[in-house]
C-alpha cells in the first residue's frame, strides 16, 4: 500500500474530510477511473456538504460500474439534499466500505452467523460502523447503541479473542446485506507488542497466500504463538 493511499484512508477514518479530498484528488491524477478512489472522494465531498460534486462523482462511478451498490445507495441518499445541509450527510455512515482497501492478513470480509431478526437488520445500511464485542467463547457484532446484529464464525472469533486479549484493536463496518444475511468488513488498526509480527487473518486463497508468503517464511523462524499454544493444547488432550 502506498504512503499516499494509506494517508487517504487514515484521513477518512479520522473524519478529516478536507484532507481526504485533497489526497484523493492527488491520487486520481494517475488513476482517473479508479472506483475506490472515486468512492472515497465522493463520500468526503458529501460529508463536507459539497453535494453536487458528490453526485457528479457517484454518477461517474455508475458509468464505470452500473451495478456498484455503494454508489447507487449513496447517490439515492443525497439526491434530495442541497448544499446547505453540510453535516452528517449520510446518516449513521461514519465508515463506508469504499474507504477500506483489502489487505491480506490485516482485513477480512466475514459473513455473520446467528443473525438478528429481519426487523432489526432492516435498520442497517452498508457502511454503518459496528462494534466488535468479544465474549469468553464468542465474538458478537453490535451497533453503536449495543443492538445485537450477529456473531462471527467460531474460527474467526477464536483468533480475534486471542489477538484482542494481547492488545490488538480493530474497526468494523457493514459490508453487505441480503435479506437475513449480513457481511462485515473487519480491519486491524493496531497490534499489541506480543503479536506485533503476526497477521490477524490467515490467507484463504492462493492470491492472498502469495501476497503474504514472506510472512509465512518468517513464521518458520518465528512461529505464531497462537498456533504453538493450540498445538500444545492438542498434545495435552491426547
Amino acid at each position: 500500500m502506498t504512503t499516499l493511499l494509506q494517508a487517504a484512508i487514515e484521513a477518512a477514518l479520522a473524519q478529516k474530510w478536507e484532507t481526504a479530498i485533497e489526497i484523493n484528488k492527488e491520487l486520481l491524477k494517475n488513476n482517473k477511473d479508479d472506483i475506490d478512489i472515486l468512492a472515497r472522494l465522493a463520500f468526503a465531498y458529501a460529508q463536507t456538504g459539497s453535494i453536487e460534486k458528490a453526485k457528479k462523482i457517484y454518477r461517474k462511478i455508475l458509468l464505470l460500474d452500473k451495478y456498484n451498490t455503494l454508489a447507487v445507495k449513496n447517490l439515492d441518499k443525497i439526491s434530495n439534499l442541497n448544499e446547505k445541509k453540510s453535516n452528517s450527510i449520510i446518516p449513521h455512515e461514519r465508515v463506508a466500505p469504499g474507504l477500506f482497501i483489502e489487505e491480506p492478513g490485516k482485513s477480512k470480509t466475514v459473513q455473520l452467523i446467528n443473525v438478528a431478526p429481519t426487523k432489526i437488520l432492516n435498520h442497517l445500511n452498508i457502511g454503518d460502523t459496528v462494534i466488535i464485542h468479544p465474549k469468553k467463547h464468542s465474538v458478537e457484532i453490535r451497533g453503536l447503541n449495543k443492538t445485537y446484529y450477529g456473531a462471527l464464525p467460531d474460527d474467526i472469533a477464536f483468533r480475534l479473542i486471542k489477538f484482542i486479549a494481547v492488545g490488538n484493536s480493530y474497526i468494523a463496518c457493514i459490508k453487505n446485506i441480503q435479506k437475513n444475511q449480513v457481511w462485515v468488513f473487519i480491519r486491524e488498526i493496531s497490534r499489541g507488542k506480543k503479536l506485533s509480527h503476526q497477521s490477524t487473518f490467515i490467507p484463504t486463497t492462493f492470491k492472498e497466500y502469495s501476497a503474504t508468503i514472506h510472512r509465512e517464511i518468517k513464521k518458520i523462524v518465528s512461529p505464531d504463538p497462537l498456533e504453538e499454544e493450540e498445538s500444545h493444547q492438542d498434545e495435552s488432550e491426547e
